[in-house]
Order: structure tokens, then sequence, then C-alpha cells
């Protein structure tokens, strides 16, 4: 029996093991990314938007009840408010488009509704919420059996979805796709 001795390593089995390394561990943030786009997939593609009342119909509100008259992209009828706003002149970001939201309000309980439009935001699947840039009136006071006509401007995503106008006590309207159809 002769001794086995060791071969040692040649120039090639040099060469590859480090690569291997490197492979290895390039292997690990593949994976991890893999494991973080399963996540957030399934996040989206389950996620239930709250439901809304549909675009036209009444949604009942403190003190009476709201529903959305209108939504008018600002690019079709250059529509401006009565008083100089900045913002509103310049145009909108890039993506993005501005919509005039009227929004009727009335009073059907004896206490009346008392509107402060800060509280309305619009949001939808996978965005955050947008305030208005411009409200009129600001805040008001609705007597039992009168109605006020309300609007918000507000500058949306064009490519968002499943967007509604999210008011005081969750109320939630619809605003529909009709004000990005073509975008």
């Amino acid at each position: 029996m002769s001794p086995t001795v060791p071969e040692e390593p040649t120039a090639a089995a040099a060469l590859a093991s480090p690569l291997d390394r490197r492979r290895r561990l390039k292997v690990i943030p593949v994976a991890l990314i893999c494991a973080l786009g399963l996540v957030l997939g399934y996040l989206f593609l389950s996620a239930k938007p709250e439901p809304g009342t549909p675009l036209g119909a009444s949604a009942v509100v403190p003190g009476g009840t709201a529903r959305i008259k209108g939504i008018v992209p600002l690019e079709n009828d250059g529509w401006l408010p009565p008083e100089h706003v900045q913002l509103l002149e310049e145009g909108p970001a890039a993506g993005a488009h501005r919509v005039r939201v009227l929004v009727q309000f009335s009073a059907v309980e004896a206490g009346g509704i008392f509107l402060d439009t800060s509280g309305f935001v619009v949001s939808g699947l996978g965005g955050s919420e947008l305030l208005p840039l411009w409200a009129s009136p600001f805040t008001a006071e609705i007597r039992h059996g009168e109605s006020l006509d309300a609007t918000l401007v507000f500058e949306l995503p064009d490519k968002a979805i499943a967007l509604v106008l999210k008011g005081p006590d969750n109320t939630r309207l619809s605003l529909g796709v009709a004000h990005h159809t073509g975008r």
C-alpha cells in the first residue's frame, strides 16, 4: 500500500472557489427580494377596499346626507376659483390631473349639518390620502331642510384606482373612473 498523498489544488480549482462563494452570496439578496415581492403581491391582491357609496348615490352623514353631483377635470373646462389661488394657476404635477368634486349636502335631521371641508380627503388602493388643494365653503352650518353645494379641488394620480372621497365619521363616496378615462 502506498501512502495517499493529498492532491494539491490546481489553478482552476483555486479560481472556482471565490466565484462559487460570490454566486452563493448573490443568491441571498435575490431570495430576499423574491420573498418580499411574494408578500407584497399577496397583500396587494388580497386587499379588499372598504365599500363606498356609489357615484351619485346619497350617503348618510351626521345630520343629513351627502352625494357627489359631479367630478369635473379642470383640464376640460379651465375653471378657477373666484379668488386668486397661485397653486391652482400652476399646472398639475407630472402623472397627475386635477378635478373639481361637486358635493351636495342636505340637512334632514333637526340639528342640521356642521360642514368642515378640511375633514375630507381622497384615497385609493395603494395610495396615500390626498388633501384638497382648495375647498368652498371651508365651513358652513346647514339648517334642517336646506341643501348646500360644496366644491373641493384635488390633484389625483393618473393611474389611481378605487378612489373614494372620505369624510368625517367614515363617510365614503366613490369617485368612479370617468375623471381619468383615456389617461
